[in-house]
């Protein structure tokens, strides 16, 4: 079904979105809207590596604790006019990350409007306040206690193929997703630039980056691999590189499988941090051809939340046997190393908001930015050189299941999807989800691996759960909001009208709200309706007198209101994605 947003959006889930009621001026339409045929793809050829053929677990069975103000959240807003480079990958002087095919002003209200998505708040400051003191509660054992001056907040960004004077079209984090994440920090959250400090302890840090953050920025601090380079531009404001450092390396992580050395060291900076925000790239690790990349064929299937500590520690060599499937990681179920980086207390255990930037995916560690055909993105292909990518920004407070739900969405680009040799352009590596089990059930492991930091064994990190279909793309808490045990998936497309899948796809202001933020799931305005006929039906009941309230109401029981609808609202009921269906208050047709 069509999904259009006007002031505010609701879109129902499951059986309600079938059976409505509604007093007020409401009306069904047809649109025009399909989703694009996700063909079957012929048999692969055969020069396709045996490892590189993941087949994923069965759909809805949730494994682990889900973690977040509400649990197993994850937020995945797309604006497509948010990246539109050319795609003109050799040249050095039109590449994507430049604020001329990137535009940071979208990028910048796609992460805002995810992150009051994630809390259920209705501003910036207000999401912030909520993620620190929920980190704060869960992680530390103070209450309502929030951001304090002086203590450092860390953001952990993939740079692996940067370096000093960068100035290819690999890709890496974007600089306009850097800088809106120290924009939120700074100007909502208040954190002093002083105290935001940016990192990959195995690269060095673009010029790009540098200026473009240090130019609004200046007391912002970088930490890279190696001292200051002459290629790297100078701080403006200082005349020097004030505020880029090397790591200064300590002892700071143990490994539960008792191995490693170099792997243990940190950078100084990073363990005196407080906090850590985690955001990785929407990207594979892993492909087997070199059709425009160089470099070899990757170690491990994803490079997400998880695996972007690898920019974290010292000695990353240490840790690849233990994740390339042609080894280590070769043995279903197998010690994953991830699990003690995400449950370090110097390290992942500081996180306090995970991030996948999406706006240019890639298909290996080395790669150029990459089209998705299948939807919602509906990208073409061919040629390479046309400016339609993925534009996408998702967050969730809950590692495991952000890296679950972009494991799910790169797995579904690999259908439909073959270049010229018959390849797909994306592959995914054996045993892509072990790790993500490992960290749901990190108390109890597939591995056996008994996990510990600090002598105490590592609960759940998270939860995993594969969704229903790459069509419906729906988890266990879209499909049951009350009883799902697993993720919820919010889907907010921005910008240029776009076909979304049929999960909950809402706007930002259309969130249920609860004093507090806390109590996920409970009725605004908990009452039983009259008479035993209306208890027997799941209905959304809408436009209530002068103030255009809504109900929807589950079990006789109002399970979630919002009050005041404007008369410029819009509704919109997700079933099956063939058969639109639309509801509209007011003047809106």
């Amino acid at each position: 079904m069509k999904s259009s947003f006007t002031s505010r959006a609701v879109c129902l889930r499951g059986p309600l979105s079938r059976r409505w009621l509604a007093p007020a001026v409401l009306c069904s339409c047809v649109t025009g809207w399909l989703f694009a045929p996700v063909v079957a793809r012929a048999a692969p050829p055969s020069d396709i590596p045996a490892e590189f053929s993941f087949v994923p677990t069965a759909s809805n069975q949730p494994v682990g604790t889900a973690r977040g103000i509400f649990p197993g959240r994850v937020v995945w807003a797309r604006d497509p006019l948010a990246a539109h480079w050319a795609g003109h990958w050799r040249e050095k002087s039109d590449q994507w990350w430049l604020d001329a095919n990137t535009d940071q002003t979208r990028v910048d209200a796609m992460f805002n409007a995810t992150l009051l998505a994630l809390t259920g708040t209705t501003s910036a400051a207000q999401s912030w306040q909520a993620i620190f003191e929920y980190y704060n509660r869960t992680a530390r054992q103070l209450d309502h206690r929030g951001y304090q001056p002086g203590e450092v907040v860390a953001i952990k960004i993939n740079l692996n193929n940067s370096d000093a004077a960068k100035a290819d079209n690999y890709t890496d984090e974007s600089p306009q997703m850097v800088l809106a994440t120290v924009r939120q920090l700074v100007n909502s959250a208040h954190v002093r630039p002083e105290d935001v400090l940016i990192y990959d302890v195995r690269r060095d840090m673009p010029p790009y980056l540098l200026t473009k953050v240090w130019s609004e920025f200046k007391d912002v601090r970088f930490i890279q691999n190696a001292p200051p380079k002459d290629s790297q531009p100078k701080n403006p404001a200082y005349g020097d590189h004030h505020g880029l450092e090397a790591a200064d390396w300590v002892p700071g992580i143990e490994y539960s499988n008792g191995k490693y050395w170099e792997a243990k060291l940190i950078a100084k900076q990073v363990f005196n941090a407080t906090y850590i925000v985690n955001e990785a790239l929407l990207k594979a690790h892993s492909y087997p051809f070199n059709t425009m990349e160089d470099g070899d064929s990757g170690q491990t299937a994803i490079s997400m939340t998880g695996k972007n500590h690898f920019g974290s520690i010292k000695g990353t060599w240490e840790l690849h046997a233990a994740i390339n499937t042609s080894q280590e990681a070769g043995v279903k179920n197998a010690y994953s190393p991830l699990v003690d980086l995400a449950a370090s207390p110097n390290l992942g255990a500081k996180t306090i908001l995970f991030v996948l930037d999406g706006l240019y995916c890639g298909r290996k560690w080395r790669t150029y930015p990459l089209h998705f055909p299948n939807p919602p993105f509906n990208n073409p292909t061919e040629p390479y050189e046309n400016p339609h990518w993925p534009a996408s920004v998702l967050a969730s407070l809950d590692g495991v299941a952000l890296d679950s739900v972009g494991l799910d969405l790169l797995l579904a680009q690999t259908k439909n999807n073959d270049d010229a040799d018959g390849h797909p352009r994306i592959l995914i590596r054996i045993n892509a989800d072990d790790h993500l089990f490992e960290m749901a059930q990190a108390d109890h492991p597939p591995s056996g691996t008994v996990y510990l930091q600090g002598g105490k064994r590592v609960s759940s990190l998270g939860v995993h759960e594969r969704w229903d279909s790459d069509v419906t793309m729906r988890y266990s808490r879209n499909l049951d909001p009350v009883n799902g045990k697993g993720i919820e998936l919010l889907y907010l497309p921005i910008g240029a009208e776009t076909r979304p899948p049929a999960i909950a796809a809402i706007s930002a202001t259309a969130l249920p709200l609860v004093a507090g933020g806390w109590t996920a799931g409970q009725p605004t305005r908990p009452a039983v309706l009259p008479g035993r006929g209306l208890a027997q039906h799941d209905f959304l009941y809408a436009g209530e007198a002068k103030t255009r309230d809504i109900y929807i109401v589950r079990g006789g029981k109002i399970a979630w209101s919002e009050p005041s609808l404007g008369p410029s609202t819009t509704i919109q009921l997700l079933d099956e994605p063939a058969t639109p269906e639309a509801v509209h208050f007011g003047n809106v047709r």
